[in-house]
């Protein structure tokens, strides 16, 4: 796994679109799988040093400015792994993090299809309109992004990965969702208590 140091190789992870000052990091670091990333997660947490991910650097609110430890970079991650017609007019896609959006979207139309979130930044990585449920003005017609997310592969800080596909978990009465863990453990989480805006 690729990993940097010298400060002139690690500067321009040192801020993004924000225009936000003061990054600093000790290396970066770029895994190509997941298992990679989970790695290196959970050596970061049985170490306790900080973990800061880094996508292309175009979100606008600092989010991938480190404050020390190390930067996981996704930019390695970046391979989009198949596509499946399940029809006509319908596909489905797996890709990695780092694949950028317009790259995305030049693939699938090759393919006759049509993958609607637009949130007007197309050099940004799918694993950060993932992250944020990005949206544009294509959302008003299509809905935003995490309509259209089928299933999803994380690593946990502590190195575990888990695999979870819409609809296999739901919260119950208390807004309380749990997702068991290859470990055995479980995560419990309390659903947020605010109404998403109405989306067509």
């Amino acid at each position: 796994m690729l990993t940097k140091t010298a400060p002139d190789e690690i500067e321009s992870f040192l801020s993004d679109a924000s225009f936000m000052q003061g990054g600093r990091v000790d290396r970066v670091v770029f895994p190509q799988t997941a298992d990679e990333v989970a790695n290196v997660l959970a050596k970061a947490s049985r170490d306790g040093t900080p973990v800061t991910i880094s996508g292309a650097g175009t979100g606008t609110v600092g989010g991938r400015i480190p404050g020390g430890g190390l930067l996981l970079a996704t930019d390695k991650l970046n391979v989009i792994k198949s596509l499946v017609h399940t029809n006509a007019n319908k596909g489905s896609a797996t890709a990695q993090a780092g694949v950028r959006l317009a790259d995305f979207q030049r693939f699938v139309e090759a393919e006759g299809l049509f993958y609607p979130p637009d949130p007007t930044e197309r050099s940004c990585y799918l694993g950060g309109t993932v992250a944020t449920n990005a949206s544009g003005a294509r959302t008003f017609k299509y809905g935003p992004t995490r309509k259209y997310i089928q299933r999803l592969k994380i690593a946990l800080a502590n190195g575990e990965l888990i695999d979870i596909r819409r609809d296999e978990y739901h919260a119950d009465e208390n807004g309380i969702v749990r997702l068991p863990l290859p470990s055995g453990e479980v995560i419990e989480a309390r659903l947020p208590e605010y109404r998403m805006p109405y989306s067509a």
